[in-house]
């Protein structure tokens, strides 16, 4: 078993942060866009019938209690040209092909869990996330509360990380100024940015707080003793999972805080209306796409 828990506190409300992580997903689905590598499918009208199959199939029984087919579900294939890794090319000994990841995603708020797969190489990663306001201490407190964890799994959350936005990022290539907190400034909420840089903010005020257990499946498990190759094989696949996720995490936070002015204003109706005009466009950009290959 592969899991890591991050905590990634936010000087902002439940509604605020709320409001933020839903316009900032489109946002960054509508950069990806704009990559020739990168071709998203948003599937529509998922049945009934189809959600609860998803549901048995995908998640694990403990979280079933989370959600049910009534639950909001989206479900986006990503087919990425050219990028996969090069461990998987040594690893798998498989030809170099685009990489397809399945995610689905269940909204609960404030939980939600999100579930991101490859099939071709038996790979299933399941997040789980919940946001809860804290005071300054309760940042540390145990993550058991708001998910079910077995023994195993609260032993290793204990090892948590917290992913700090007032940070810089670690990779050089990926640091961008318009969306480091610690260098913008806020015209409408002015007391919010900037940050201090490297500084323990959320150790002097309220805050909220997300948590988030990232799980690692490798669906060809058996119980039969794995070799030397395939354990190998798990552990790169992992690391490379956390770096990714941490990297993920903290430029999806920082650019939420930076972006601020650009969302506050709005309402949960205005980013539905967003969200609705996105999924028209990539419907007809699928359907222009299925045409062009039957030509």
């Amino acid at each position: 078993m592969k899991l890591k828990e991050y905590r990634i506190p936010m000087p902002l409300s439940l509604d605020e942060y709320h409001l933020g992580q839903q316009w900032t997903e489109i946002e960054l689905l509508k950069e990806t866009l704009q990559t020739c590598a990168t071709h998203v499918t948003m599937f529509e009208n998922i049945t009934e019938q189809e959600r609860m199959k998803i549901i048995n199939d995908k998640v694990p029984l403990p979280l079933r209690d989370k959600i049910s087919f009534l639950t909001p579900m989206t479900h986006r294939q990503y087919q990425i040209k050219d990028q996969k890794s090069k461990f998987f090319n040594f690893v798998f000994f498989k030809p170099k092909t685009d990489l397809v990841l399945d995610e689905y995603s269940w909204d609960s708020w404030p939980y939600t869990l999100t579930i991101v797969e490859n099939l071709e190489n038996s790979i299933r990663i399941i997040v789980q996330s919940y946001c809860q306001t804290n005071s300054p201490l309760a940042i540390n407190q145990n993550c058991q509360v708001y998910f079910p964890l077995n023994t195993d799994q609260m032993r290793i959350s204990k090892d948590y990380e917290i992913i700090n936005v007032s940070e810089r990022l670690d990779e050089k290539r990926d640091y961008r100024i318009d969306e480091d907190p610690t260098r913008n400034i806020s015209l409408k909420k002015p007391n919010l940015l900037p940050l201090e840089l490297n500084s323990k903010w959320y150790e002097n005020q309220s805050s909220i707080c997300v948590y988030k257990i990232v799980e690692l499946m490798m669906l060809n498990d058996s119980n039969e003793e794995k070799s030397f190759l395939s354990k190998a094989t798990n552990k790169i696949i992992w690391s490379s999972i956390v770096k990714t996720q941490r990297m993920l995490y903290h430029r999806f936070h920082q650019k939420m805080l930076c972006d601020i002015d650009q969302w506050i204003d709005k309402t949960m109706g205005n980013v539905r209306e967003e969200e609705r005009l996105l999924r028209k466009f990539l419907l007809q950009h699928q359907q222009t796409l299925f045409e062009h290959s039957n030509k």
